[in-house]
């Protein structure tokens, strides 16, 4: 039941995000197409896994690269696409590819690719983009960033927020799996339907958080 909303609330997403796709232009509009991107690959990820899934194939190196590295990898660019200063940009990069090499070594040293899902290269990810997302945040309610804009109108406001939800409800899931398996194997169907619900209400809202300058005045105060 969970797994068909999870991926109705992707398709949901892409379709939202299509349609609102036209009213933008410029930079914007491209971001636009990147948060699509992110979309369409993750509806592409999760059928493949479905699939998998039920033929009893073990799809750990497909959620290892797709979700950790190239889901990771595809956010972290949004982020950098609304960030404003240059040298933060560059710092961001270079962490980037200091995970991407904790990456290797984790795989090789400590948790196979092909064998479990790597926490430890998943962290250090999600920690970061908590970070991009968190001071977004902080620096558009600064007015320092997209200052003219109401933030019920900035789709950037709402995608940040929900990032922010769903990436600590990961961590606490994943992190419980890591260290107290026990735990979550006992309440399996429970905690994995949570985080497709949190999940499917993220993707969703990727597409909505594009309409929200439709329905709303330009008028409305900025806090």
């Amino acid at each position: 039941m969970f797994g068909s909303f999870y991926q109705l609330s992707i398709s949901l997403g892409i379709v939202i995000s299509l349609i609102s796709l036209r009213k933008n232009s410029g930079r914007e509009r491209f971001i636009q197409k990147v948060i699509v991107f992110i979309l369409l690959w993750v509806l592409v990820l999760e059928s493949i896994g479905n699939y998998t899934a039920s033929r009893g194939i073990n799809n750990s190196a497909l959620y290892n690269f797709g979700f950790i590295f190239l889901e990771s990898f595809m956010l972290i660019y949004y982020f950098s696409l609304i960030e404003t200063s240059l040298q933060f940009k560059k710092k961001v990069w270079i962490f980037c590819g200091l995970f991407i090499l904790w990456g290797f070594i984790n795989s090789y040293l400590f948790q196979p690719i092909t064998l479990e899902f790597q926490f430890f290269s998943f962290l250090p990810f999600a920690l970061l983009i908590l970070f991009l997302a968190i001071r977004f945040l902080i620096r558009v309610m600064q007015m320092k960033v997209y200052a003219q804009k109401n933030l019920i109108r900035l789709p950037h406001f709402w995608i940040s927020w929900v990032v922010i939800i769903f990436y600590l409800e990961a961590l606490c899931l994943f992190g419980s799996y890591q260290f107290y398996p026990s735990f979550v194997l006992d309440n399996v169907t429970f905690l994995f339907s949570v985080n497709q619900i949190i999940a499917g209400l993220m993707y969703v809202t990727f597409g909505l958080a594009f309409l929200f300058p439709s329905f709303t005045s330009n008028k409305l105060p900025l806090a």
